[in-house]
């Protein structure tokens, strides 16, 4: 009987000691990397005006780097669509096509893996959404 409490005894011990040891690694508590808070248009939106007054918009959680170039693309049926980059504040960009956009046509937007703030690197990247042009 004796053995078995010094088994019991030697087996807590070790249980205990091994929960009891420091936990090195990971990110602090409630610390989350930088990302994408909402777009203009917004993910899967149908007849967004095309002339007049367009812009893409993207509102990031943090303030990022303007500095950083060639992380944020545009397509149309295969096709790079070109424009201009404006800073609102250190967290809202607007992409401003240089023309009107083609009307019935599904855009792509993509934030890609290059684009950060000024420590560290956004998260769910690349970030993609989709729109559709109205008539």
């Amino acid at each position: 009987m004796r053995k078995l409490y010094v088994v019991l005894f030697l087996f807590s011990l070790i249980i205990f000691i091994g929960c009891a040891s420091v936990q090195e690694g990971g990110k602090a508590a409630g610390k989350k990397a930088p990302y994408i808070v909402f777009t203009v248009p917004a993910n899967g939106q149908t007849t967004v005006q095309r002339s007049g007054n367009f812009y893409v918009e993207i509102y990031f959680s943090a303030e990022m780097d303007p500095t950083t170039k060639d992380f944020f693309i545009m397509t149309a049926r295969g096709r790079r669509v070109e424009g201009r980059f404006f800073w609102l504040n250190g967290h809202t960009l607007q992409f401003r096509p240089d023309a009107v956009l083609v009307p019935n046509t599904n855009y792509e937007c993509r934030v890609t893996d290059g684009y950060t703030t000024f420590k560290e690197r956004l998260r769910d990247i690349p970030y993609i959404w989709l729109f559709t042009t109205g008539p």
